[in-house]
């Protein structure tokens, strides 16, 4: 027998369940199901990442959800309380710290420039200052370093579940299903097939289903440039004593973060063949990252790693920026928030709220995310970052 809700929500990770639980914070998003084939999460990105949260972009968007989603997070606990029972995220207030150490101090000064005028709390700081203020970064190649004391990091898996929890309580179904099929005609979507042979059909349709997008949209012709892209992490402890220290990332692309009594990171390679790889790659950290972060931090010359995992981001291939909005150029009843690029965490709460803003009110509201649509795909007009990603 068909089941029918006004909103599906294909995906339930934290973006998927961001969305369900602001389209359901005020009562007026009717009925909406989450179609997740998984309830473990065991191969979602989200429990696999740091779970970093930052303003420090290039582009206005970025930050301004990065902001949203400080603010939202530093208040999760209590204010996405279920039956009076707090939900914690570990919110660890540790800031970030972008490192140029490969040439590019002349992107890094006017992205700093860019995110004052968005109101980001951001710190420039020459070689002299980085090495006064973090004395256990001794790289050559660090000429200039942006800290922002007001970023940090979550627990991701307690934010995911967090949000999953209060959108069930405002009503939102999630079914453990499979999509094998997404049906339509020349002007709407009208239906979700399940591997099971359920069939849920619904007003609205939602995208969000991380790496998993690419091939989800092309059931319904909707041909999205997203993908797997594998990562390893790794969990390490140094010998050495070392200041605090914050989210590092640089321009190598390594990302380090106190976790525990050690530190947790890796280095993705942006220009790797997407896939599906759960395997640790051989000889990635002793190749690639160990002498990259010796060279950044002298003092992890005698790190001792003890843990290795997978993880995949939501690579979208055509920039490296979200896509967010409706299906411009397709069916009318067609949503999308994916190709996140690893920015998934950090932009869930904003990505909620602007979805919900569209379906309920019929634009944005509060930040206008028009320019991170599905057009320019179509169009050929991409919208990056510059600097790190």
């Amino acid at each position: 027998m068909d089941q029918r809700y006004d909103i599906a929500v294909i995906g339930g990770a934290i973006i998927g369940s961001a969305i369900a639980y602001f389209l359901t914070r005020e009562g007026r998003g009717g009925n909406v199901v989450v179609v997740e084939p998984d309830p473990t999460y065991e191969f979602a990105a989200t429990p696999r990442s740091q779970g970093g949260v930052r303003q420090l972009f290039s582009l206005p968007e970025n930050i301004a959800m990065g902001g949203f989603g400080l603010d939202f997070y530093s208040r999760f606990e209590f204010q996405m309380a279920v039956d009076g029972e707090p939900q914690p995220i570990s919110f660890n207030r540790g800031g970030y710290l972008f490192v140029s150490d490969n040439g590019g101090h002349k992107d890094m000064e006017a992205n700093y420039h860019t995110q004052i005028a968005n109101g980001a709390n951001v710190e420039l700081l020459d070689q002299s200052a980085l090495q006064n203020r973090f004395p256990s970064i001794k790289s050559k190649n660090a000429v200039l370093a942006v800290h922002s004391p007001d970023d940090g990091w979550i627990d991701p898996h307690a934010a995911m579940m967090g949000f999953r929890r209060c959108a069930r309580k405002q009503g939102v179904n999630y079914v453990t299903e499979k999509v094998i099929n997404w049906e339509g005609d020349n002007k709407l979507a009208r239906r979700l097939i399940f591997e099971s042979g359920r069939v849920v059909e619904a007003d609205i349709f939602i995208l969000s289903a991380g790496a998993w997008s690419g091939e989800l949209g092309k059931l319904i012709g909707l041909d999205l440039p997203v993908e797997p892209l594998s990562r390893d992490c790794h969990y390490f402890k140094c010998e050495q004593e070392l200041e605090p220290l914050p989210l590092v990332k640089t321009e190598n692309h390594i990302a380090i973060r106190p976790e525990n009594i050690g530190f947790s990171g890796g280095m993705p390679n942006w220009l790797r063949e997407a896939g599906w790889l759960f395997d640790e790659t051989p000889g990635h950290f002793e190749n690639n990252l160990w002498p990259l972060l010796t060279e950044l931090i002298p003092a992890f010359e005698t790190l001792k790693v003890e843990r290795v995992w997978q993880g995949h981001y939501a690579r979208n291939s055509f920039d490296l920026t979200a896509i967010i909005g409706p299906w411009a150029g397709g069916l009318e009843n067609v949503y999308m928030a994916t190709g996140y690029s690893g920015h998934g965490i950090m932009q869930a709460p904003a990505t909620g709220r602007a979805i919900s803003e569209l379906i309920l009110n019929g634009s944005y509201q509060t930040i206008d995310l028009t320019k991170l649509g599905y057009h320019r795909v179509g169009e050929g007009r991409p919208y990056r970052e510059t600097g790190i990603i």
